[in-house]
């Protein structure tokens, strides 16, 4: 009772924030905000949902797939199941990585699809919970050495292969598709565009197209798909039925190493009237940067882990020579000059190992016993729908 007192108390000021009521499960309720950006990650993760499923339909996947998440929470919390932060992190790595995202390309593509990284985190968080209580009521499956291999392969050849992950906006003339691009250049959202003005069905989903290879739309597209860094949108392109506006959101090289090589790098833009010589003497990152940000465009200061293969070729030409705590630049823009500075270098193993695909295979097979545990769990819940 002391539970149902709680939520009564906080219910006017929740609601107000987190939209109407739409299920309780256990005492605990779940809102229409939830519902609303659960849906949204739904269809960022399978975009087709929004062809094959009306509106109401996705609503109530969203909300069954909120429920099933509450139950998993509480039944390992009851049981002092607990999940680091560190592992979601790496659980989200992992996804990255069987999607053909590069680091931290999975983040951009929810941004840009206004899918906040919370909706996420708490999947992952729900879903891993659950397997660590399933482990312990779950005998374990032995996987054969044949199924290993003939996964390890596959994945092998898929990780062999180049792959962008784009959206689009599809327009029927030249005029429409200029105008739109020039709207994109003043700094309207993509994604909103795509909804507004795009002939394609994929519209719905602000224009996400998915993990494509370098030839889905044609062989005359491919350069463009190649030269394009990450981030960048391209000027309409002309395939014959219309035109197209692309948006690099990530891509991924070919692997056909077991390691790649990462750089950290950290950016930043200044005006012609900036003290460019106090940034040239800085000799380390934490340095480039405080001078950056007293000296240039604080909201155009960037640092991070990037695969060189995301660059654009003139940049990653330039800085493949360049050493760590070396400043490059000044680089002419049309808004001012921009800076860079090689922070670190790493390598980061991508392919697996033949023990790390056996235990993924382990992991498919306890995930289907998982269910019906959460099954046996949701028929002796209290769930009531509003």
């Amino acid at each position: 009772m002391k539970k149902i007192i709680f939520w009564m108390m906080m219910g006017v000021s929740f609601m107000a924030s987190a939209g109407n009521l739409k299920a309780i499960v256990n005492d605990a309720p779940i809102f229409e905000s939830e519902v609303s950006d659960r849906m949204a990650l739904l269809t960022a993760q399978q975009p087709a949902l929004l062809q094959s499923m009306t509106s109401s339909e996705l609503e109530k996947m969203a909300l069954n797939n909120l429920v099933e998440e509450y139950l998993k929470i509480q039944k390992s919390q009851a049981l002092g199941v607990k999940v680091s932060e560190d592992e979601i992190d790496q659980a989200i790595a992992h996804l990255e990585q069987q999607n053909g995202f590069s680091m931290g390309g999975l983040a951009k593509m929810l941004a840009e699809q206004k899918v906040p990284m919370k909706t996420l985190r708490q999947q992952v968080y729900g879903d891993l919970v659950w397997l660590s209580y399933a482990r312990s009521n779950i005998k374990k499956v032995s996987i054969p050495d044949s199924a290993v291999e003939s996964r390890l392969k596959k994945i092998q050849s898929d990780m062999a292969k180049e792959t962008f992950t784009v959206a689009e906006i599809k327009l029927p003339t030249l005029d429409q598709a200029q105008n739109v691009w020039q709207q994109l250049q003043d700094g309207s959202s993509f994604s909103e565009m795509a909804k507004r003005y795009s002939d394609s069905e994929t519209a719905k989903s602000g224009g996400f197209v998915g993990v494509i290879s370098p030839d889905y739309f044609g062989d005359n597209i491919t350069p463009v798909l190649r030269e394009m860094p990450v981030g960048q949108v391209s000027r309409p392109l002309d395939v014959g039925n219309g035109y197209l506006i692309l948006y690099m959101m990530d891509k991924k090289a070919p692997v056909t190493k077991e390691a790649i090589e990462l750089w950290e790098l950290a950016q930043g833009g200044v005006d012609d009237k900036a003290d460019t010589k106090a940034i040239l003497a800085t000799k380390n990152c934490d340095d480039f940067t405080r001078v950056l940000a007293k000296e240039g465009i604080l909201e155009s200061i960037q640092r991070g882990w990037t695969d060189p293969f995301q660059l654009p070729k003139e940049l990653k030409s330039m800085l493949s020579d360049v050493a760590v705590g070396e400043t490059l630049g000044p680089v002419k823009v049309p808004q001012g000059q921009l800076f860079f500075m090689k922070c670190g270098v790493k390598t980061q193993r991508v392919m697996p190992t033949f023990d790390e695909v056996r235990e993924q295979l382990e992991m498919e097979q306890m995930e289907n016993q998982a269910k019906r545990l959460l099954n046996t769990e949701k028929r002796e819940a209290v769930i009531e729908y509003k």
